[in-house]
């Protein structure tokens, strides 16, 4: 009896893989690729001009939720947004900015239990998971403010390794799937 080669068992696992698996290739690998990049904490903020400046620690995670990393992040937020109660969180007007720029402007501090007597301040709640939910700002000289949740400044992208290999991921979903072919262009263009 003549053995697999090399070359054969792995094409031979490539396939074991392929039929066993749920859906098509090219979808599973963007879904390993996917980066969610969510706020974790509030540590610096600053009323300069017009807008409000944070400075704030991300997470970045993957599709399944595991933390891939840590990035220290900056955005600026216009103050008549933060006025406003209409605004979906999806649409927030947020301007990233440089990782580090500086925070210039009107100094706040940031609190998650409001005792002090302050006058201008961030005040911040956390959810038991550690994580800051939403902030209010507290500012005599242009509130009132409505509170602004930390998703709207949730960024999502896609590892860069996963492009590569795309069009192989593609040519056996065409192999196993060929009726995916016909649905292909309809997924890309209406999505998921």
């Amino acid at each position: 009896m003549v053995g697999f080669t090399r070359r054969g068992r792995a094409w031979a696992a490539l396939a074991a893989m392929t039929l066993g698996s749920e859906g098509c290739v090219t979808g599973h690998l963007l879904d390993v690729a996917l980066r969610r990049e969510q706020p974790f904490s509030y540590h610096s903020a600053a009323i300069d001009g017009d807008r409000l400046t944070l400075g704030y620690t991300a997470l970045v995670t993957n599709d399944a939720g595991k933390v891939l990393a840590r990035r220290e992040r900056r955005a600026a937020i216009p103050l008549s947004a933060l006025r406003r109660t209409d605004l979906p969180v999806e649409s927030f007007p947020v301007e990233h900015l440089s990782d580090d720029a500086p925070l210039t402007g009107r100094q706040l501090a940031i609190e998650t239990d409001p005792e002090r007597n302050l006058s201008s301040y961030l005040e911040v709640e956390t959810a038991p998971d550690g994580r800051q939910k939403h902030f209010v700002l507290h500012d005599p000289a242009g509130g009132p403010y409505a509170p602004f949740y930390s998703n709207a400044l949730t960024r999502t992208s896609t590892a860069a390794w996963v492009y590569p290999l795309l069009p192989l991921g593609a040519a056996v979903d065409l192999a196993t799937f060929p009726i995916l072919v016909t649905f292909f262009p309809v997924i890309l263009l209406v999505g998921d």
